[in-house]
């Protein structure tokens, strides 16, 4: 926590003077997604993007750069790599520092420059249709009847499907098999090609799917039921499981040594398409998402209590000593 809170005492400080929005990007700047395209981080990245762009709030060419692997370790290094760029921004949600944590990876969060936070999100698992498994209930039956016969698809080892997987397959009498990819547009593709059981997914990644009848859930991890189209999916604690749940943040972050101004500049332009209806709209009301603005400062000190809690969840379920 004190690391944070030094990096932005600087920051805080140039963001209250008369200079703190005086820089802007010049050229393209690179928006790092760190795992494939058409999953929740990408939509995120695409959609703020189009707000952006739609509401002038940036007038730069900002290009989105998908760098999947290594449970985000990948794109991570990336940015880490793009010291004192200000034309660099990527996406940081929980799942990167789950992932940073049980992996020991060289890149944390703590390498990085928190420049937001702007939605809060869960998790749910989903199967082709109800004619595979009606229920959860159905699900487990199944899997009682042929120990690790029922697969379930997920993002990588150690990351928060794995971390919610191992939660629920701790609380049946059960024995599931969890299936890692590299990015949630990996694991819808292999749902839809019968690749996998079930998988789980934010509502982001999985809504249009649902929708169009392509997919069917079974069991959100929320703590209280979502928005439509998932009014009528039960949360694991309605069924039951009363400790199955996780609430998930999705940020923003630059390469270390950013300048000030420049933290100031996307924390500013974060505040202003999260105002705008292209946001409020299109993304946290149709995706089922809880819509929440956290400035550059207050989600440094936010991310340190979640690497704390992160911390102590992987170490009781086994993935860190």
């Amino acid at each position: 926590m004190k690391h944070f809170k030094t990096l932005f005492a600087a920051s805080v400080a140039l963001m209250m003077g008369t200079q703190a929005h005086a820089w802007e990007p010049e050229g393209t700047v690179e928006f790092v997604v760190p795992y494939s395209a058409g999953g929740g981080s990408d939509v995120n990245a695409r959609l703020l993007v189009e707000a952006w762009r739609k509401h002038d709030i940036v007038d730069a060419n900002v290009v989105v750069l998908n760098k999947s692997g290594g449970s985000g370790a990948v794109g991570n290094t990336y940015t880490f790599s793009k010291d004192g760029d200000p034309n660099t921004i990527q996406t940081y949600v929980s799942g990167q520092m789950m992932s940073s944590i049980s992996n020991n990876a060289a890149v944390k969060l703590e390498h990085l420059t928190p420049l937001g936070t702007l939605t809060l999100d869960t998790l749910l698992l989903v199967t082709r249709s109800a004619d595979d498994y009606a229920d959860f209930a159905a699900l487990v039956e199944a899997a009682a009847k042929e120990p690790n016969s029922v697969t379930i698809g997920g993002v990588s080892r150690g990351s928060e499907d794995h971390l919610v997987f191992t939660m629920l397959n701790d609380s049946v009498d059960a024995e599931l098999q969890y299936v890692p990819f590299d990015g949630g547009g990996d694991v819808l593709s292999a749902l839809l090609g019968g690749h996998v059981d079930a998988a789980i997914f934010n509502p982001s990644e999985i809504g249009q799917q649902v929708e169009a009848g392509r997919a069917h859930p079974l069991g959100a991890f929320s703590e209280e039921r979502l928005a439509a189209p998932f009014e009528s999916t039960e949360t694991f604690g309605e069924m039951g499981y009363a400790d199955v749940s996780i609430s998930l943040f999705r940020g923003y972050v630059g390469p270390p040594n950013m300048p000030a101004e420049a933290v100031a500049y996307w924390e500013n332009a974060l505040k202003e398409a999260y105002e705008t209806e292209t946001w409020q709209q299109e993304y946290i009301a149709d995706k089922g998402l809880i819509g929440r603005f956290i400035g550059a400062a207050d989600s440094a000190e936010f991310y340190a209590r979640e690497a704390e809690k992160y911390q102590r969840l992987l170490e009781a379920v086994g993935f860190v000593n």
